[in-house]
């Protein structure tokens, strides 16, 4: 985490061993930013660096689910790896590839691995702004951002975090503090975004791209931004705004003299014809206050009013208050009796109580757990329960203080685990995009009247990066959305 150290000008603060050696470690840890040539602050080398990413891309790769395209996968790989030969990193072992996640957003991982959301290239219309998003994250590598910032992180190690990453079935949201997925959790800087666009625009225009196709980007995600209805939009989570970027690429645009370039739009748009648009109902959704899974036919309910999530490997809820989690996922072992000692078993984990029983007609396990931790005592229900030919792990847990206020509700959750046949939700098709030309010169209004879509007018604008007023030229490729989806899901 990110902190200062003090200094020693005034007499009565002096240093102890520990803090002057880390003082000293600071002082002597300077290096030179490869992609600036300015100084920068590491306590990683390159080696390590490679070894963290290579990590957690395995991590990612598995956890979060790549995009079943291999044909897509290939093409992102390739357009990324042209950018990152011209870099001033070119022997990295660079890597590009599309999640299976709707969100708007993109990431990179220290040493290499870069990884863009199939939520994000519904949105891009031309290679050119593909390869804008693609040169931001290869600069955040080439400058070593996530490095300067894991080495920071080194200096003010927290106890709660190292105490929590004991138990990884007590992450609140799982795996986001944990192992090389935290390191999709070191927010950058405005610093480091500014500099990352201005590698950008160099790695695109290097190879000839229209740097446009930056200016276009920066204006897909302000409408993002102004969709978001005062919710931190998913680019920004992450990729924190350094001011007014459309301006900034504006002024890079004219600085350069750079005039035209690769576009490369109808090659991008036939790519992703097809592609799924949203939520795909196969990975489970929440509906009239249930979570179904239509592929694994369950389904369950968490306390009303809670915040949930969908995560790739595991389905979460947070008590309004912030002070208790229930989560379901799968568990290991092939029966309930398994999956009980496995977790019983682990290191931290006091087991209460535990005893065989039915839940909806469903073999199970359930019991009661306690775990110390240097910040308190957390208390948690927990059941294992068979239903297919998986085993499924449902848990509430929090503070033992609290445990008399959610013991009931908790309780009452894990009874609403059962099978899910109905047809409707079994049968659901996703939301896809549909790539179709336009005969005829007409508006977006128009548009939306000959090829329906089975989300609003505004989203189909949005998508195809359409203004109010815009009128579409003959023979262009637009977005369609077609497919029922997710219940609400635009």
């Amino acid at each position: 985490m990110p902190g200062s150290i003090m200094n020693n000008h005034n007499p009565r603060f002096r240093l102890s061993r520990p803090a002057g050696a880390i003082a000293m470690l600071a002082l002597s840890a300077c290096a030179v930013n490869p992609a600036t040539g300015g100084r920068m602050f590491s306590l990683v080398s390159e080696g390590q660096e490679i070894e963290m990413g290579q990590q957690a891309m395995l991590q990612v790769d598995a956890g979060m689910g790549l995009y079943d395209d291999p044909a897509l996968q290939a093409y992102v790989d390739s357009v990324g790896q042209a950018m990152a030969a011209v870099s001033e990193r070119p022997e990295l072992p660079w890597s590009f590839k599309v999640v299976d996640d709707p969100v708007i957003n993109a990431f990179a991982l220290p040493g290499g691995p870069v990884y863009l959301a199939r939520g994000i290239m519904a949105h891009f219309n031309t290679e050119a702004e593909m390869a804008s998003v693609l040169g931001h994250e290869i600069g955040h590598i080439t400058a070593r951002h996530s490095v300067e910032q894991i080495s920071r992180a080194q200096l003010m190690q927290i106890g709660l975090v190292a105490g929590v990453v004991l138990v990884p079935e007590l992450r609140p949201f799982g795996d986001a503090l944990g192992g090389g997925l935290g390191i999709l959790f070191l927010k950058f800087g405005r610093d480091d975004e500014s500099q990352s666009d201005e590698l950008g625009f160099r790695y695109m225009t290097r190879l000839g791209y229209d740097p446009q196709g930056a200016i276009d980007m920066f204006e897909i995600l302000e409408r993002q931004r102004e969709a978001s209805s005062g919710a931190i939009p998913e680019w920004q989570s992450t990729h924190p705004d350094p001011g007014n970027r459309v301006l900034a690429a504006e002024q890079r645009l004219a600085t350069s003299q750079i005039e035209g370039g690769v576009v490369r739009r109808d090659e991008y748009m036939q790519r992703i014809d097809g592609m799924l648009f949203g939520k795909d109902p196969a990975q489970g959704f929440f509906v009239e206050g249930r979570f179904v899974h239509p592929t694994l036919r369950m389904q369950f309910r968490f306390p009303e009013g809670w915040d949930t999530q969908n995560a790739p490997t595991s389905v979460l809820a947070q008590s309004p208050e912030g002070d208790a989690v229930m989560q379901l996922t799968a568990a290991e072992g092939d029966t309930p009796e398994e999956a009980a000692t496995a977790f019983f078993d682990q290191d931290g984990i006091q087991r209460l109580g535990a005893r065989s029983r039915t839940v909806n007609g469903l073999r199970a396990v359930q019991g009661t757990f306690r775990i110390e931790l240097q910040q308190g005592t957390l208390d948690g229900q927990v059941l294992f329960v068979k239903h297919g030919d998986l085993v499924f792990r449902f848990l509430g847990y929090t503070t033992s203080e609290r445990m008399g206020t959610y013991a009931v509700t908790f309780e009452r959750s894990l009874e609403t685990f059962a099978p899910m046949n109905e047809e409707r939700w079994i049968n659901l098709e996703p939301k896809r995009l549909e790539i179709v030309r336009v005969p005829d010169e007409m508006t977006a209004e128009r548009f939306f009247q000959r090829f329906p879509s089975t989300v609003t007018l505004e989203t189909v604008r949005r998508i195809n990066g359409w203004d109010q007023g815009h009128v579409i030229a003959a023979g262009t490729l637009a977005k369609r959305v077609v497919g029922e989806g997710v219940p609400g899901d635009e």
